[in-house]
């Protein structure tokens, strides 16, 4: 009958939730190659883990602005940066 108010607890996701949620719905749609797009995830988890502790302190657990800015990171602030390093490690395998 009555609604039970969610605790500030209940309005956040897992860490694990959040990650997959930021890597399979936004990330991933931004890579057609399957290995750069490995290398990035692998690359990123710090950033992503400090984005979650960030939304963690969001009174509303609002997710969208984290994603946001973590897309902008990695696309925009260090992409260049990603495909040299891929470039570099990968080099050896070129045609």
């Amino acid at each position: 009958m009555f609604k039970k108010k969610a605790k500030a607890e209940e309005k956040h996701i897992p860490y694990e939730a959040f990650a997959e949620g930021f890597r399979d719905n936004w990330l991933e749609l931004h890579f057609d190659d399957a290995r750069f797009f490995i290398f990035v995830w692998d690359r990123i988890q710090t950033e992503v883990k400090a984005s979650y502790v960030d939304y963690l302190e969001t009174p509303d657990g609002r997710i969208r602005s984290h994603y946001r800015a973590l897309e902008s990171l990695i696309l925009e602030d260090k992409f260049e940066e990603f495909v040299e390093a891929f470039d570099e490690a990968y080099s050896d395998e070129r045609w």
